[in-house]
C-alpha cells in the first residue's frame, strides 16, 4: 500500500476533529455532532431537499437520515414541510438557527486554521496551498465513486 495513502488518511480524521472542537471553544459554539454539520451545510447548499436526495448527497443510508433528521427537528436545525400532494413526502430546509450556526461554525474554523497556518513555517503553509486542488479533486474522485 501507499504510504502516501496511509498516512493521509491516519492524517485526516485527527484534523478534522481538532478543528471541530478548537472552533467550537474559541467561539463557545454548542456541541453539535459533525454528522448534523454535514446535514445543515447540505441543506444550506441545496434547500428544499427531500430526505432521498440528502441520503445520496451524503452517501448515507435513509434509515440513518432519518434519525439525524427527528434529532435535527427537535434541536431546531432542520425544518421538515410535508410536500404538497403527497402526504409521504417531506421537504427539508436548514432553519434560520441551523443557518447562523453554520456561519458562526465557518467563520470561527476559518480564524483558527489562519492562526494555525500563520504558526506554520513558509514552506509548509505554501504545500498547504499547493495541495487545496489536490485534495479538492480527491474529494470529488471519491464521491463519484460511491454514487
Amino acid at each position: 500500500m501507499d504510504s502516501t495513502a496511509t498516512e493521509l488518511g491516519r492524517q485526516l480524521g485527527p484534523l478534522r476533529r481538532s478543528l471541530l472542537r478548537a472552533t467550537r471553544d474559541v467561539a463557545q459554539l454548542p456541541d453539535i455532532a459533525d454528522s448534523h454539520i454535514e446535514v445543515m451545510r447540505a441543506l444550506a447548499a441545496e434547500p428544499s431537499m427531500s430526505p432521498g436526495r440528502l441520503a445520496t448527497r451524503l452517501n448515507l443510508a435513509r434509515s440513518t437520515v432519518s434519525n439525524l433528521i427527528r434529532a435535527m427537528v427537535d434541536a431546531g436545525l432542520v425544518e421538515r414541510s410535508i410536500t404538497t400532494g403527497d402526504l409521504r413526502g417531506a421537504t427539508l430546509t436548514a432553519s434560520p438557527k441551523a443557518v447562523k450556526l453554520l456561519a458562526e461554525y465557518d467563520a470561527a474554523s476559518s480564524r483558527v486554521l489562519a492562526d494555525a497556518l500563520d504558526e506554520l513555517s513558509r514552506h509548509n503553509r505554501e504545500a498547504i496551498a499547493a495541495a487545496l486542488p489536490a485534495l479538492a479533486e480527491i474529494t470529488s474522485i471519491l464521491s463519484r465513486r460511491s454514487s
